[in-house]
């Protein structure tokens, strides 16, 4: 008998749980099992409790019989109310449907992570769509979408905006005041593999969080408190840094007629918020560093053309041939380092260094080039967006690196 692991992170509400704590809901017609108000589920979405189908527990074992079962998560229990069996696990924090993977396979919450303006809508856009075509070929690896909420939510949000209206994503709502954007989308990866005997088998899969939330709930340590415990319960954090944000890159492409955004929060301070919300939830103190990987990432990288050496590796592929490519990682991670310290010193580099214990910097663009304050896309060119993922898959052992 398979055994299941103890606990598990809810993709939804990103509280660690008990995997043998997890419930079941009803799943009979409301004319023969009675609903009754939720307010666990009405909670966390912020809306009026509404009557909705009975949620109950996993019932105890009575023998030993049905101690030795219970060591294995149940598909499906009988609802003591109407004796009716369901397959609906749900959250026993925000009562949210869980994914039929759940307790199966390794859970991974990727938080992403910038100011406003940075471009991290438009990067998990095209990072999904890189994954599924690009990276699913070298990688012979296929990326599922679980829920109806994500396929829903990546078709109207992400993927329609870009690849099909050719426009730039409308900004991202706070999620204090929106429940949608409180919702992630949810996706197995897996990866298919041929063992001793020449047989393809399905391997290394992992139930993987996107969550994108608005630059502005970064901007206060009280708002990081209340909406972005999952980067506390994050296995990767991806930092992206809008090097248009930094004064001496604004003063040296201001002449040349690049389209700046206005100026937000300075990153630095985000780190610094970010290690310290990490810090104060799992109480570590200052003398340890963070264990969560963090990949800090330069976006926007083709409106830096002009101060780039033609030389860069920045303009390449980074060649990550079913493996991660650690020789090409080690050439970017030092351009990038060097850069950061010519143009917004040493600050941004020390916060990192001396709060997360794995890290590595990275440069990339999503689409390649700069609507010039236009909303219209005139050319798609991705450049490295799967990088920094790549690089946390290795962290988290789900794919080798050479």
């Amino acid at each position: 008998m398979k055994l299941i692991k103890k606990d598990f992170i809810c993709p939804y509400c990103f509280s660690k749980q008990d995997l043998y704590r997890i419930k079941f809901r009803c799943q009979n017609s409301p004319a023969k099992c009675s609903p009754v108000v939720d307010n666990e589920y009405a909670n966390f979405r912020g809306s009026s409790p509404l009557p909705m189908n009975k949620v109950f527990d996993i019932p105890l074992p009575r023998n030993n019989m049905e101690k030795l079962k219970s060591l294995q998560l149940p598909r499906e229990v009988k609802c003591p109310h109407c004796n009716e069996p369901s397959s609906i696990r749900v959250c026993p924090n925000c009562h949210s449907e869980l994914p039929y993977t759940i307790g199966d396979y390794k859970d991974l919450i990727f938080a992403f992570i910038g100011a406003k303006e940075s471009g991290k809508s438009h990067y998990i856009s095209v990072l999904i769509n890189t994954i599924e075509n690009h990276i699913g070929r070298l990688f012979n690896a296929n990326l599922q979408k679980l829920d109806d909420n994500t396929i829903r939510k990546y078709r109207e949000e992400f993927y329609n905006p870009i690849f099909k209206n050719k426009e730039v994503i409308p900004e991202t709502r706070s999620a204090r005041g929106d429940y949608n954007v409180k919702m992630p989308m949810v996706f197995s990866l897996s990866f298919l593999k041929k063992n001793l005997f020449g047989k393809s088998t399905i391997s290394n899969v992992t139930t993987i969080s996107f969550f994108d939330t608005a630059g502005e709930d970064l901007n206060a340590q009280e708002t990081m408190k209340t909406e972005n415990k999952y980067i506390y319960n994050s296995s990767g954090i991806i930092l992206l840094v809008d090097p248009l944000q930094i004064m001496e890159v604004r003063n040296q492409l201001i002449s040349k007629g690049v389209n700046l955004p206005k100026i937000n929060t300075e990153t630095e301070d985000i780190v610094s918020r970010v290690a310290k919300l990490i810090r104060t939830a799992l109480k570590l103190p200052v003398d340890k560093l963070i264990d969560i990987p963090i990949a800090v990432a330069f976006s926007k990288i083709d409106a830096l053309d002009a101060l780039l050496d033609s030389s860069s590796s920045l303009f390449n592929s980074g060649k990550h041939e079913g493996y991660y490519n650690l020789s090409d990682s080690n050439n970017v991670n030092t351009e990038i380092e060097n850069l950061m310290a010519e143009w917004a010193g040493f600050h941004l580099i020390q916060e990192v260094k001396h709060n997360f214990k794995n890290y590595s910097f990275f440069g990339l663009s999503a689409l390649g080039s700069n609507p010039h304050g236009s909303n219209k896309i005139s050319k798609l060119r991705p450049l490295r967006v799967e990088d920094p993922f790549l690089w946390l898959l290795y962290r988290n052992n789900i794919i080798n690196g050479k």
